[in-house]
């Protein structure tokens, strides 16, 4: 098993790729950064480079909340979309033209540290349709990895359990993959799966295990609040979120210790990532979890004001999930006890999460179609 933590990034000839104080800490245990809601705005500024720079973050995400929101406040997209509407395309062909640019010109910011890392990490997430069925989500996935044409993209998806083998599918054709919804040891044993049978048919069909990239996403914050509102005002107070990722993570490591993956790492296969994710948690909160979630092969995932939070008031103490899994144990069940099951509530979540993101890729569809109209 790899356990090698992601190196340091490089500096670039501007050094705007220079890692801080903090982010070098943090990769020594194997830690990334990752921008949340890159948009046109940020990068027409200049502003994408200087944010990175700023956090230290090595990673970045383009959103289609944070599109919708820059197509209504600014014009940021005006003259791509004018062309688009020149030539009369649809609203779903102008949505995807937006989001590959989007993720190519950040796929160019992160490609120095991407490249001197030897491709372990600076990488780009660019969002599937969460409307499309399986078969479509793999074809648009094929035909926006040709048009970014970046070997650092990534595409991010939201299965729900009964459509988990997207993600096989999607790595069988060499495909990057980050699944943005993860609440439970049993999403994770299936999604495990999915990722070793993706990663052997694309070894099998002659793609190089080592540049498919996998990432699983904890929305760390809806986990807590989630749980907090089953067990009500009365209820015990833990690090419910803390406690799963920490199971997760543990999980990870056993099932990393099968001959199946050991084959795949003979042919150059990469571990999955986890990706703690609280994009909408309070500063205190979002530091909170990066503290008790150091570990390696993860990354933090926030808005640009966490992650300078993150960078001035994170304290680091190294490795802070190895050895508790007795710990996180007993805290999942205190939560049995109180009559919450967790593989339940997972489900539920990853439901919601799909439907939120379907609404979310809806409102930027129209977001779209107005501004051709005009």
């Amino acid at each position: 098993m790899c356990t090698t933590p992601i190196p340091p990034p490089t500096t670039d000839r501007t050094g705007l790729c220079a890692p801080t104080r903090q982010a070098v800490r943090l990769s020594a245990e194997g830690v990334c950064l990752r921008l949340e809601g890159v948009t046109r705005e940020l990068q027409r500024t200049g502003r994408l480079a200087q944010v990175i720079h700023e956090v230290g973050a090595c990673a970045a995400a383009v959103q289609p909340a944070a599109v919708s929101e820059a197509l209504r406040r600014g014009d940021a997209y005006r003259a791509h979309l004018a062309d688009l509407a020149s030539r009369r395309v649809s609203t779903g062909e102008a949505v995807h033209s937006l989001l590959c640019e989007d993720a190519r010109t950040a796929c160019d910011t992160l490609l120095p540290h991407h490249s001197g890392s030897g491709g372990l990490c600076a990488r780009v997430f660019v969002p599937l349709d969460p409307c499309a069925d399986a078969r479509r989500a793999v074809a648009e996935a094929s035909a926006m990895r040709w048009t970014v044409d970046r070997p650092n993209a990534v595409f991010s998806v939201h299965p729900a359990l009964d459509g988990v083998a997207l993600v096989g599918d999607l790595l069988a054709r060499g495909i990057g993959v980050d699944v943005r919804s993860l609440f439970s040891l049993e999403q994770f044993d299936l999604l495990f799966e999915e990722f070793l049978t993706g990663l052997e048919r694309a070894r099998a069909a002659g793609h190089d295990p080592a540049g498919i990239h996998f990432t699983a996403s904890v929305p760390l914050r809806l986990l807590d609040e989630s749980i907090a509102a089953r067990l009500g005002p009365a209820g015990p107070s833990e690090d419910w979120a803390v406690a799963i990722a920490r199971l997760l993570h543990h999980r990870r490591e056993q099932l990393m210790d099968g001959a199946r993956w050991r084959s795949l790492v003979r042919a150059g296969a990469r571990p999955l990532h986890f990706v703690w994710s609280s994009p909408e948690a309070p500063v205190g909160d979002a530091v909170h979890y990066l503290e008790e979630l150091v570990a390696w092969n993860s990354a933090f995932s926030a808005g640009p004001g966490i992650l300078h939070a993150v960078r001035s008031r994170a304290e680091l103490r190294g490795d802070t999930v190895s050895g508790t899994e007795p710990h996180a144990r007993r805290v999942l069940s205190t939560l049995r006890r109180h009559g919450v099951d967790v593989r339940l509530l997972g489900r539920e979540l990853q439901q919601a999460q799909l439907t939120a993101a379907r609404a979310e890729w809806t409102e930027l569809c129209r977001a779209v179609g107005e501004a051709l109209g005009r």
